[in-house]
């Protein structure tokens, strides 16, 4: 079971978040597209300039060595056209190998023009000379314009441009060549510098396009998860709402007819309880999902019978399957009993809700559930039915909370959409899966829940807990609504207890105080004192007063894990929520007064 706070939200804009490594990978790839579109012309330009270089030098320049020079200018421009070609063909798959082939050409085609100062410079011309230096000259400007996206290729280029004319003045050894020397020196310093810082400024901008980028599309995430979280909670309150109010309206027009001595009082009175039960499980649903999201789902193993808890299943699912007109029939492949090591309640919850949905959507036909173990010691439960069948592309989108096959406000099939979403959950963490699988041939839907369930010892059965007449002892109820007190206080009567009803913490302070009480249950949530602050109270009194602590239970509709743990804390012996029945009361009361 995984919580959602323990994963980063969707849609989180904090810029730590960001993959560095991708992100300097995507600032690399731009700055490779960057040099290529923009030597795009210099590529070509290099031809008319080698040829005007050999007019202008054709009588002062042995030819032999001017046309040897055109030559391998010409290859080096024919060299880079390719790597270019090559890297628009083969796209982004091979564009950092492309890259850095290109950057090298560079390097060859920058010396290349550095012999222009050199081995092209014709002896005892200074007219010439001037003119050949500021041609090399004008080139590196060139490059450090057009190069500056990438260090590496703008240095690359420009230094064996003005590297070797240097060192041809600085063997001259006269003053001219001495000045040229160190002014192309200067320059090449300038080039080094601000070609490196208007790298460093272009690497920047990229990088905060791609991170203004990655936060635009974070936050638009972002915003469409809120809209469809929105959208989910406004289809979930509009299905709880008409869920709940339909079995609220039912149990208090099933109240009032009663009430009014109707002959049929008994069926009434019965329709009301599964009309509670009904509504019970709604609420159950919800609180189960709730525990699932915040994490909070604890599983309790223990030996059990399979064999029994199937046929409990299956003998429930049948009474519901043949009000419907439906067959239902079980394969139970397990020898009798066949006892394992899990959470029953749990099990039995995911196997009621697989069977329950599969009479919910089948009109007519039947419902079989099937029970094997598989070759590596798995149970593996089928559900099929003869119904409507879930679409392929549906199979997924099923198990995603408050989904159903047929989502419209007004659906044929009631329900809040938790079911599978709940069943799938609680079956992941006892270490199986739940799956929509595809059904037999005439079939319609067909769902299979495999779990690893080890063998355990057959362990001996306890009966069920029931009321006894035999308890004795004064009960104090601490119950603010009035319905809830004379249930409680009907149920307790019955097993002949004295039990004595107030409605706020106070007065269950001001009562302990007058007299000595065997039990309080004590309501947690009421108006003035609450149970909790009246319960750490009279904690305290007895503290100071060296009393013996009275066993004190908190009775409240909070039925969360943490509401539990909240009870113990102020003080409280036990925790027992609402709405409960006969057999955990009698749990509770004899553990509490079993002692008579």
């Amino acid at each position: 079971m995984r919580p959602l706070s323990e994963s980063r939200p969707p849609g989180a804009t904090d810029l730590d978040a960001i993959d560095a490594a991708g992100l300097d990978s995507r600032i690399d790839r731009a700055e490779i597209a960057l040099l290529f579109d923009r030597t795009r012309t210099s590529n070509w330009i290099a031809f008319p300039v080698g040829l005007l270089l050999c007019w202008l030098l054709w009588n002062v320049v042995p030819q032999t060595t001017l046309l040897g020079w055109l030559a391998l200018k010409y290859l080096v421009a024919f060299v880079r056209l390719g790597i270019a070609w090559r890297y628009r063909r083969d796209g982004p798959a091979h564009e950092a190998r492309w890259g850095r082939r290109y950057e090298w050409a560079l390097v060859v085609d920058g010396t290349v023009y550095g012999l222009i100062a050199t081995l092209l410079l014709p002896p005892g011309d200074p007219e010439a000379a001037a003119l050949l230096n500021a041609t090399v000259i004008g080139v590196a400007a060139i490059g450090l314009i057009v190069l500056s996206v990438r260090p590496f290729a703008c240095l690359g280029f420009c230094v064996p441009v003005l590297l070797p004319p240097i060192l041809y003045q600085l063997s001259v050894g006269t003053r001219l060549s001495f000045y040229t020397a160190l002014a192309m020196t200067v320059f090449l310093g300038l080039i080094v510098s601000e070609g490196r810082r208007a790298a460093a400024t272009t690497r920047t901008m990229l990088r905060l396009r791609f991170e203004m980028a990655i936060v635009a599309d974070q936050r638009a995430q972002a915003l469409d998860l809120a809209k469809r979280h929105s959208a989910v909670k406004g289809q979930f309150l509009a299905t709880m709402s008409h869920e709940m109010r339909t079995p609220l309206h039912g149990m208090l027009g099933l109240a009032s007819l009663a009430r009014a001595g109707s002959p049929e009082a008994d069926r009434y009175l019965g329709m009301l309880e599964h009309t509670g039960r009904h509504l019970l499980g709604l609420i159950n649903d919800v609180l189960d999902y709730s525990k699932i999201e915040s994490g909070y789902l604890q599983l309790a193993p223990r030996p059990f019978d399979l064999a029994e808890l199937v046929a409990a299943v299956a003998e429930l699912t049948r009474v519901s399957a043949a009000e419907k007109g439906l067959v239902f029939r079980l394969d139970l492949a397990l020898p009798r009993p066949f006892w394992v090591t899990g959470d029953a309640v749990r099990l039995r919850q995911v196997l009621l809700n697989l069977t329950g949905n599969a009479v919910k959507f089948t009109d007519a036909g039947r419902i079989e559930l099937r029970v094997r173990c598989d070759v590596g010691g798995r149970a593996v439960f089928t559900v099929i039915d003869s119904g409507e069948g879930v679409p392929m592309s549906e199979r997924e989108r099923i198990f995603q909370p408050f989904h159903q096959g047929d989502a419209s406000f007004g659906r044929r099939h009631g329900g809040t959409g938790l079911g599978l979403a709940i069943s799938r959950e609680l079956a992941r963490a006892m270490g199986g899966d739940v799956s929509c699988a595809d059904a037999a041939a005439a079939a319609g839907a067909c769902f299979e829940l495999r779990l690893p369930l080890p063998l355990a010892e057959a362990a001996e059965s306890a009966p069920d807990p029931e009321l006894s007449s035999t308890l004795q002892g004064e009960v104090l109820l601490v119950e603010d609504n009035p319905v809830n007190a004379l249930v409680a206080q009907a149920m307790l009567e019955r097993v002949g207890l004295h039990v004595e009803c107030v409605e706020d913490g106070e007065q269950a302070l001001r009562r302990v105080r007058e007299r000595r009480y065997d039990l309080v249950l004590m309501d947690c949530q009421m108006p003035g004192m609450d149970g909790f602050e009246a319960t750490r109270r009279i904690r305290a009194e007895e503290r100071a007063e060296r009393r013996e602590p009275l066993r004190i239970v908190a009775l409240t509709a909070n039925a969360l894990e943490g509401d539990r743990q909240r009870s113990l804390e102020a003080g409280m012996d036990d925790h027992l929520a609402k709405p409960f029945g006969e057999a955990e009361l009698a749990l509770l009361l004899q553990r509490h007064l079993g002692g008579g």
